[in-house]
């Protein structure tokens, strides 16, 4: 198989032999108006709305853009790989109404009205292929000047003009990516809307804070996260495929509920770059040309934030501890 994404008929057929014939495996129903009534609870965050649809009791299709179908052949090689346990399990690649999707596990129904956070990995959120054009651009420059007026350097402001990859790094800078290795894209706790606002939220307190409140100050629930990101960080330094591979646009998606259960999946893999003769750190600095993605970066700041989180509640004054919210 190629480094691209498995011939469709391949990877359907492959897929299906090895999951679809197993009994415990409930048929889909893709689509059907009777699965979409009993998925009420399904829940769509930041850079998803729209590319998700229930498919069966226990499976999700997700649409794949027509450009890139990478992500299938990555969790299709992962099925075998040490993080197979902390990715989505992947059950086929389908075709329907002239759109390509795929099934796989859906998430959330291993909780009862779930708490969902989606946290995007990495120092680098762009593909090296998308920077790579010099070209000054006069659209990206005013972009840039609606955010910061005073970002633009001299030189800048002569031309009017920035290349693409200036503006990625200071549209990074801007949010806890660069710093941190990860941001929060979106939250959403049980009866409230979704909230994708956090372009504010980019230090280590204020990121702390927010996942405080995301997770209604329980100790518990941390500490669950806690020990999940460390069992995700052992599975990634086991991880063959990931030794050659960038991971990209990739998020880690926070799940708990209302008996604290929580737990954690690595997801969203369609920009996940096969990187030949070179093995990748995860950790040192990018330099263009070394596909270094800081993806362990944010995930050690992660683990440390989640152990912070995990002590027991701060007393008041008075001597009394102080409740975690309802």
């Amino acid at each position: 198989m190629g480094n691209n994404c498995c011939h469709p008929d391949r990877c359907e057929q492959d897929v299906n032999s090895q999951y679809l014939t197993k009994s415990t495996l409930e048929p889909s129903t893709p689509l059907s108006e009777a699965v979409l009534k009993n998925n009420s609870t399904w829940i769509q965050l930041a850079g998803h709305s729209g590319n998700f649809a229930p498919a069966g009791p226990k499976t999700v299709w997700k649409r794949q853009p027509k450009d890139n179908r990478g992500e299938g052949q990555c969790l299709y090689e992962l099925r075998h790989d040490a993080v197979r346990d902390v990715v989505p399990k992947f059950y086929r690649e389908v075709e329907y109404d002239n759109t390509v999707y795929l099934e796989m596990e859906d998430l959330l129904k291993h909780f009862r009205d779930p708490n969902v956070m989606d946290v995007k990995m990495g120092t680098r959120t762009f593909l090296e292929s998308e920077v790579r054009n010099p070209e000054l651009r006069h659209d990206l420059y005013e972009k840039m000047i609606q955010i910061d007026p005073f970002e633009p350097t001299e030189d800048e402001r002569k031309q009017a003009a920035i290349t693409k990859l200036r503006y990625m790094q200071f549209r990074e800078r801007g949010s806890s990516s660069a710093s941190l290795g990860f941001r929060i894209e979106a939250i959403r706790r049980t009866g409230e809307p979704s909230n994708t606002d956090f372009k504010k939220v980019h230090t280590r307190n204020e990121v702390s804070s927010t996942i405080q409140h995301f997770v209604r100050a329980q100790p518990s629930v941390c500490k669950q996260f806690h020990r999940r990101l460390q069992e995700i960080r052992k599975k990634f330094e086991a991880s063959e495929y990931f030794r050659h591979h960038e991971i990209v646009g990739s998020s880690l998606l926070f799940i708990y509920d209302s008996d604290r259960h929580a737990n954690i999946w690595m997801i969203d893999f369609a920009k996940t770059t096969h990187v030949p003769d070179k093995k990748i750190t995860h950790h040192s600095p990018w330099v263009p040309g070394g596909h270094e993605d800081g993806y362990l970066v944010g995930l050690d700041g992660l683990i440390e934030i989640m152990k912070e989180l995990s002590s027991p509640p701060k007393r008041s004054p008075n001597g009394r501890a102080v409740k975690a919210e309802s």
